[in-house]
């Protein structure tokens, strides 16, 4: 197919962290919506392009949460560290980024889309990339500073005020777009009752389900937290998806193996089927996570979010009244307790929910990013 000098499917990047992980499952999403006649998706792996990058800076930030979270918090909201960080960036990234560019221009890449702020900022400082479009997907309910404030054909941000914190930064406003975090197709669309998504997992059709989650790593202490609602069990069952976390998989199976109704789930591909299953969700605010639990309107409690991104994620929810905490497995009990006990609470917290979900962001952003590659939105 070729249409005013370009010949389809065009070939789109879509870049994130590392897999598995939030950003992955974004860029997952927005090419879901892709028609393959007019794009093909390229999907590329930041971790693979920089291997000993991805797991310094991962190992650095868990171990800087380990044994100094305020740091955290301090590198993350400090003003001269982020000027600091903007002069590097303009000394290290152009060059830093020559490997990113040879590989995109190998593959004859037409376009990118970012999920995560570093490839966006990789390719707007490199100089061999300058007429490639970018669009910059946010994957959080806030913008940080390290998203770039030029250089992107498009944003697309997941609320009003995520977006005003973009062109706080710099970023023109005729280029912000909110959409809504994208989730994947198995998200949307009609879903089966819960009594019928538990016995497709062989799970008790008729029992209040709490689903744990630690995202894609399976971090926070969700073996403590399930423990915790030991004495609830048999009204309640309990399953959690312990992400790429080996270790507390194996943990949890030596520490609950002889606890019914209660489920560990190692790695899945097809989280949606136990998120349909769940009266209530726990666990870190992760953007994704939430995105994910909102497009199917399920109460949601916060539980350990880490520093940073899932901090300001937290905010969003405390604004708009949409969540409250567990601070700490003891803490939890009681606010499963009451949810259990009281369906009109939990007819609430799903209604706010649902108010604020954005389930269709993966079409619309993908909609947009076609539009803008091909002149038209067909």
């Amino acid at each position: 197919m070729e249409t005013a000098g370009q010949s389809y499917p065009l070939k789109v990047a879509l870049i994130y962290g590392a897999k598995p992980s939030g950003h992955y499952a974004a860029a997952r999403a927005v090419a879901e919506f892709f028609p393959p006649s007019i794009i093909e998706p390229v999907f590329i792996d930041l971790s693979e392009v920089y291997p000993d990058f991805g797991p310094f800076v991962a190992r650095t930030y868990l171990q800087m949460l380990h044994k100094t979270p305020a740091l955290w918090n301090y590198v993350y909201d400090n003003d001269f560290v982020a000027f600091a960080a903007s002069a590097l960036r303009e000394a290290i990234l152009p060059f830093s980024s020559q490997k990113l560019a040879d590989l995109l221009l190998k593959k004859n890449i037409h376009a990118a889309v970012s999920t995560q702020a570093f490839s966006s900022l990789l390719i707007t400082k490199n100089r061999r990339l300058a007429k490639m479009p970018l669009f910059s997907v946010l994957t959080d309910f806030c913008a940080h500073t390290y998203w770039p404030p030029k250089g992107v054909r498009a944003y697309f941000a997941p609320e009003r005020g995520a977006a005003g914190e973009l062109k706080e930064k710099g970023a023109p406003a005729e280029k912000i777009f909110v959409t809504g975090i994208p989730v994947r197709k198995e998200f949307t669309g009609p879903q089966p009752d819960k009594a019928a998504a538990r016995k497709a997992l062989g799970l008790a059709p008729h029992t209040f389900t709490v689903l744990l989650t630690g995202g894609s790593r399976g971090l926070g202490d969700l073996l403590q937290a399930a423990l915790a609602l030991k004495p609830l069990l048999g009204r309640i069952q309990v399953a959690v998806l312990c992400g790429n976390n080996r270790k507390l998989c194996r943990q949890a199976e030596r520490a609950a193996a002889s606890k019914k109704m209660m489920r560990f789930v190692d790695f899945t591909n097809s989280p949606a089927d136990y998120y349909r299953a769940a009266d209530l969700v726990v666990g870190k605010p992760g953007g994704v996570t939430l995105a994910e639990t909102m497009a199917l309107a399920k109460p949601f409690i916060i539980y350990s979010p880490l520093p940073g991104q899932e901090e300001r994620n937290t905010a969003f929810l405390y604004r708009h009244r949409l969540a409250e905490t567990a601070g700490s497995p003891a803490e939890l009990l009681p606010l499963v307790r009451r949810y259990l006990h009281s369906p009109a609470t939990l007819a609430h917290s799903s209604r706010a929910l649902a108010e604020h979900a954005r389930p269709h962001a993966a079409r619309d952003i993908a909609a947009k990013v076609i539009e803008a590659l091909t002149g038209n939105g067909g």
